[in-house]
């Protein structure tokens, strides 16, 4: 489509646009890591459309103005980084932005065409350094052959300017028969070939991941992740389908769409009058992971092997919080690409089990957990009383004013019940009771009783809400969690945990058990609901992106290794099954007929090809003796001019070389007036050059120069 719209361009607009392009493509390299800032998104754009149009108007124009704004952003930058407000390499990558959008509105010269083209390879490189994500990966792809362009018909356009005479030059400039498809798509193909010698490079040149040059991220609030919780929002819950988790499990559970699990994010016990937030003791818990309480121990002693989950927790979403899938965590292992300096990650546990890490790196966070799902049977649980540590006192706090409909319902529930069968009476109660739905309700004077008796209806956490207010008016120590349900099979074989996933369920404290998870609300409103193109558009999107990081972005040392063993083994086992397959033998045979038949096809496709470039290929005259002769003796007086201090390259022409000789060595003028006449003469115009009248008007332009 490019190729289309250059076709009759000229070479002038099509190196000015190539430069453009290329100058466009490192620009997105840079923007896609969403850190370049509001400004800068509209300024770029906007000089790069705009210039063209209105350059004439501004062009040289205001200089002491644009050197000002330069300069005092330096300064501003300068001191943001030394305060420690911003990132030296961000930083860097701004200001170099707002060099090109300068040399944008002032692009007249040489000096403009290269630097823009200098411009653009730092942007390139510092959107490696801001964000090397799949959208990188095809700025760079674009960037690679529009570069490629930029470098070819610059050097191309000044070449042509140097060599010629300014009508010459701009006949040729402004000509379209210089700039056509075959041109740009053999460019193309050149910078293809490169990117692939680049890749075997990268492939097998032994490499280290520098993780002191990593830099912090920034996170993005998400649903499932906060420490608290309000019902008093407005609205409808929006689904959405970007991917916060990838987890590959085993064993691996059974062959189905959508995955069946919770993925535990935070516990928020404290009731703030619309809604939960955690608690404020902070850190309390170690960086050690509790041991199995008593039931659980003989629960998991009896059921098969705990459950190992290899999770990444996409960057931006995790926000330090180290999520578990449902049951008890055993062990926790952060697997970080090998790094010349890097910080190791560490376990943190709050006071009521939370679990974070630090510190809150750049790029997604890969860690491995191992799980014990097991849980004992509800008879393991009765009979074990109601003396409950100190630890759960801030999960049977009720909160103040509670409306007496809702201490009634929860007596009808829980009275005469065991802790763990007025548990399951409540959530089994709120599940066939109540209604789900995604509408927020609003600001409420008591929000957990309009859901219970007058609405009826509502959202996981008005769920979870309510099932902890029952059960702790009952005395039994209950708390709201925040995570996510569900998980979708992705085409790259991992299961996808989405934001829309969000959920909130409920942790009871039991005897013997510890928190055991509950969940009141109907299982049709767990996890999201968007299941159309969109979705799956994000969830397909995801997967190519998992296979760029797991290619290029987390290719290390052991990455590396793994693919030359691969590698190897592939090719000895090419080798083993050729010693073995004698002449003769059926395997031998199937594989030289394989071979056989793809060398011909081959072969066949060459010669078809070469045949149709020959027929679209301009037929043209071959040179008799007289013109082969006059092309010998131009070149050789270029040569004794060149020696004889007159500049020419082979784009010169032999009326701008009488021009160039006139003004740099006049006394040998007239030789080279009457050579180049008899070399046009003779290539162009039918004459004769015998070999002698060459020789002769070599030795008189050779005398002239000495």
């Amino acid at each position: 489509m490019i190729a289309r719209a250059l076709r009759g361009t000229t070479l002038m607009t099509a190196q000015r646009w190539a430069g453009s392009l290329a100058l466009g493509a490192a620009f997105a390299a840079c923007a896609v890591s969403g850190e370049l800032g509001s400004a800068l998104l509209f300024l770029f754009p906007a000089a790069l459309v705009a210039a063209p149009l209105l350059q004439r108007r501004i062009a040289g124009r205001y200089q002491w103005a644009w050197t000002g704004l330069l300069g005092l952003a330096m300064i501003v930058q300068g001191a943001q980084v030394v305060a420690g407000r911003l990132d030296i390499v961000l930083a860097a990558t701004q200001f170099a932005v707002l060099l090109a959008v300068h040399r944008l509105w002032h692009r007249s010269s040489r000096r403009d065409e290269w630097f823009l083209l200098l411009l653009s390879l730092l942007l390139i490189c510092a959107g490696a350094a801001l964000s090397a994500e799949l959208l990188f990966g095809l700025c760079f792809l674009l960037y690679s052959v529009a570069a490629t362009w930029a470098l070819a018909l610059t050097w191309l356009r000044f070449e042509i300017e140097a060599a010629r005479s300014p009508e010459q030059a701009a006949a040729l400039l402004q000509g379209r028969r210089l700039v056509t498809p075959a041109v740009l798509f053999a460019l193309a193909a050149l910078a293809l070939v490169g990117l692939l010698g680049s890749a075997a490079i990268f492939v097998a040149f032994p490499r280290v991941t520098l993780g002191g040059l990593r830099r912090a991220s920034s996170a993005i609030p998400i649903a499932g992740l906060g420490d608290q919780i309000d019902l008093s929002r407005h609205g409808v819950i929006a689904d959405d389908p970007r991917v916060v988790l990838r987890v590959r499990l085993d064993p691996p559970p059974a062959p189905a769409a959508e995955l069946p699990m919770r993925w535990r994010a935070r516990a928020l016990e404290v009731w703030t009058g619309r809604g939960w937030r955690a608690r404020p003791e902070g850190w309390g818990g170690g960086t050690w992971l509790p041991p199995l309480p008593r039931l659980r121990l003989a629960a998991a002693r009896r059921h098969a092997a705990p459950l190992v989950a290899d999770i990444e927790a996409v960057s931006g979403f995790s926000d330090g919080v180290v999520l578990t899938p449902e049951g008890w965590p055993t062990g926790i292992t952060f697997q970080r690409p090998l790094a010349a300096r890097a910080s190791a990650t560490r376990l943190l546990r709050a006071a009521n089990g939370d679990l974070f890490y630090t510190p809150v790196d750049v790029g997604d966070l890969h860690y491995v957990v191992r799980t014990e799902r097991a849980l004992p049977e509800p008879d393991e649980l009765r009979g074990r009383g109601t003396r409950y540590p100190p630890e759960v006192a801030a999960s049977l706090e009720v909160p103040a004013d509670v409306d007496p409909r809702v201490r009634s319902l929860s007596q009808r529930l829980t009275e005469g019940k065991d802790p763990v069968d007025a548990a399951a009476a409540v959530e089994r109660w709120l599940i066939q009771s109540l209604a789900y739905t995604r509408e927020l309700p609003g600001e409420q004077k008591d929000p957990i009783a309009h859901f219970l008796f007058e609405s009826r209806r509502g959202h996981c956490e008005l769920f979870s809400s309510a099932m902890v207010v029952l059960l702790r008016v009952a005395s039994i120590p209950a708390r709201n969690v925040t995570g996510y349900y569900g998980g979708v099979r992705s085409s790259a074989g991992y299961w996808a945990v989405r934001a829309g996933d969000a959920h909130s369920w409920v942790e009871v404290y039991l005897p013997g058990a510890g928190f055991v998870p509950f969940d009141p609300t109907p299982p049709s409103g767990r996890g999201g609901v968007d299941r159309g193109v969109w979705s799956a558009v994000v969830l397909a999107w995801d997967g190519l992106a998992q296979r760029w990081r797991a290619l290029v972005v987390d290719y290390d040392l052991v990455s590396q290794q793994r693919t030359l063993q691969q590698i190897g083994r592939t090719l000895g086992e090419a080798g083993r099954r050729l010693t073995a397959a004698r002449p003769g033998a059926p395997e031998f045979r199937a594989a030289a007929a394989r071979a056989g038949a793809g060398a011909l096809s081959i072969a066949l496709l060459v010669v078809l090809l070469r045949r149709a470039r020959r027929r679209a290929r301009p037929k043209v005259a071959r040179l008799d003796p007289d013109q082969r002769r006059a092309q010998a003796l131009w070149r050789r007086a270029r040569d004794r001019l060149e020696r004889g201090g007159v500049s020419l390259t082979a784009a010169v022409s032999p009326r701008e070389a009488i021009r160039r000789t006139v003004q740099r060595r006049p006394d040998a003028a007239p030789a080279v007036e009457q050579l180049a006449f008899a070399v046009l003469a003779a290539r162009w115009g039918g004459e004769r050059l015998p070999a002698a009248r060459a020789r002769a008007l070599l030795r008189e332009l050779r005398r002239d120069l000495h």
